[in-house]
């Protein structure tokens, strides 16, 4: 088991499930700009880490998180004296690379090769939206609300909401949800499908999450990287160029040994052992 604590998160490695938990509740879990470098540093090590195979991502208090903390937004052109600023074009350019940034960041969660399983409960509200779209799956407790905040602040959604939340529910009900900042509650979550399953408690949406991310890990982990790289591709893509993208993943990466191991565990009735994935270290990482 593997344990380590970061100012806005918590990771406990164990079974192969890793935990991600956002634990600052006081703060409401907002997203300062600790949580940006920890999330994106996180999710590398995550990445590389050959015994994990999914991830729950859940968080402490009463909201999962109340979404970007503005501060984050700083570029410090705002300190600069007014005879000094620079012209529009240049702060715009600026806060063009922050709001890349932070999409890089967001995308990461679509991009590492395991699923990522994330527990809603009470609020989650603007940037923490980017964010959970861009997660494989999404349960939340019955109280759980979603907000694209951002129109209430004068602004319009740019990490990833307006491009990921329409391939997941109908356009129109994203559309209104963009336009006036309601919120939508989980019960109508589950039923446009931003949602699999909605519980009780937040203990009972842990105890899901967990079962559901034990099930996952059981599974040949060289699979399920497939399956996530392939569905994430066509999602995008035509269906000719996802059969095509499919068609190359399983001539290059399709495991004889594990179909021979799922197959025979199945006919002995027992559960199924996979291999680890290969450890990856970083170019800058001693080889000893």
């Amino acid at each position: 088991m593997t344990n380590k604590k970061f100012k806005c998160f918590d990771l406990n490695v164990s079974d192969n499930i890793a935990n991600l938990v956002l634990s600052r509740p006081n703060e409401l879990n907002t997203m300062s700009r600790d949580f940006w470098v920890e999330l994106g540093s996180i999710l590398e090590e995550i990445n590389r880490n050959s015994d994990i195979r999914v991830v729950v991502m859940s968080s402490t208090g009463k909201h999962f998180c109340a979404g970007m903390d503005l501060g984050a937004f700083s570029n410090g052109v705002e300190d600069i004296p007014d005879d000094k600023k620079p012209d529009s074009a240049r702060i715009g350019e600026a806060l063009y690379r922050v709001a890349k940034e932070l999409q890089g960041y967001i995308s990461n969660l679509e991009k590492i090769r395991v699923p990522v399983i994330a527990a809603i409960q009470g609020g989650c509200i603007g940037g923490a939206v980017d964010m959970v779209t861009a997660c494989d799956i999404r349960l939340a407790s019955k109280e759980a609300f979603f907000c694209i905040q951002e129109i209430n602040i004068g602004m319009a959604a740019d990490v990833g909401t307006l491009q990921r939340l329409p391939k997941i529910i109908p356009d129109s009900k994203m559309r209104e949800m963009a336009y006036t900042g309601r919120r939508m509650y989980a019960d109508e979550a589950k039923e446009s499908g931003l949602i699999s399953d909605m519980y009780e408690t937040q203990e009972e949406m842990l105890e899901g999450a967990n079962k559901l991310a034990k099930e996952i890990a059981s599974k040949s982990p060289v699979a399920i990287y497939g399956l996530k790289a392939v569905m994430n591709y066509s999602r995008d893509h035509s269906v000719s160029d996802g059969l095509e993208y499919n068609a190359l993943w399983s001539g290059a990466m399709l495991s004889q040994k594990d179909m021979t191991e799922a197959i025979t565990a199945n006919m002995e009735k027992r559960d199924a052992s996979f291999d680890d994935m290969v450890d990856v270290k970083k170019f800058n990482e001693s080889g000893s």
